[in-house]
């Protein structure tokens, strides 16, 4: 019964909202209706999770295959962006013969800044459309309605762990992949530029600070519920409004796949104006 109450809720939220996005048919009535739809899933998520009736089980397998999925993709982003971070660091070092600062502007770069941003790219184009895709086929082959008819809530078994798995695996990629994006950075820079690589350690140990893995973090755990609300809400959409065609699962998986891309911005962008970019 619950359920049913909790998808009868949430069906109506969504077709009001997008009511109103069609009365308006235009760019803020869009909006409305994603940002609506987004904050929505959000909340169901959370209250899943705290009041525990999000499915263990679930979470745990979705991580554990995301995981497996998504760390050769990880592991060549990584030393990419090592070597982006290393030849931008190369360029300030010539300009300002910086040599001491090089490793504390690189670490901030990796671990902070460019890095995580970069990192959650990477998964919302790998496992973000994954997840789209796979929950948008659960909505169209009737598996959601098998789920609802034994008296089960999809939003507890099937999207919320969804949601937190992402969240999961996007904090769990962040240690090693920002360590190898450093490490590269100063390979780089030691190979090209002739900068001791000693000294950029040293630069890091005497001038970056523990707060700066704590709010890289922290950014990977946001954006990791960006891209899990966006690209789960993407394919629950199908089963809300009960469309089941193949080109609905298509707009589906791309839709789902702008909104998290698009989210990641606009978050990065508050952040960094929220706590300063250096």
């Amino acid at each position: 019964m619950k359920a049913v109450e909790a998808t009868a809720v949430e069906a109506t939220a969504t077709a009001t909202a997008a009511h109103v996005g069609s009365d308006h048919g235009d760019v803020a009535g869009g909006a409305f209706h994603t940002t609506g739809a987004l904050a929505l899933r959000t909340w169901q998520t959370l209250r899943s999770v705290v009041s525990r009736r999000c499915d263990l089980q679930e979470t745990l397998r979705l991580t554990d295959i995301g995981l497996r999925d998504i760390v050769a993709t990880i592991g060549i982003g990584a030393a990419v962006i090592g070597g982006i971070v290393g030849l931008q660091g190369l360029g300030y070092l010539t300009r300002y013969s910086a040599s001491e600062v090089f490793g504390w502007a690189a670490a901030l770069s990796a671990f902070r800044d460019v890095g995580p941003t970069l990192l959650a790219f990477a998964i919302a184009a790998r496992l973000g459309t994954k997840n789209a895709a796979e929950t948008a086929k659960a909505a169209t082959t009737e598996r959601l309605d098998a789920i609802a008819a034994l008296g089960k809530d999809p939003a507890d078994v099937v999207f919320a762990p969804r949601v937190v798995a992402m969240i999961i695996i996007a904090i769990a990629v962040y240690p090693p992949a920002a360590t190898l994006m450093l490490v590269t950075g100063f390979a780089i820079a030691r190979v090209i530029g002739d900068q001791n690589v000693a000294v950029s350690a040293w630069s890091v140990v005497s001038y970056a600070t523990p707060t700066l893995v704590l709010e890289g973090a922290f950014r990977m755990g946001v954006f990791g519920l960006m891209t899990g609300v966006a690209t789960t809400q993407a394919g629950a959409g199908l089963w809300l409004r009960d469309r089941r065609g193949a080109s609905d699962v298509g707009a589906a998986v791309y839709g789902g796949s702008v909104m998290a891309v698009s989210g990641i911005v606009v978050v990065n962008l508050v952040l960094s104006l929220l706590g300063g970019t250096g």
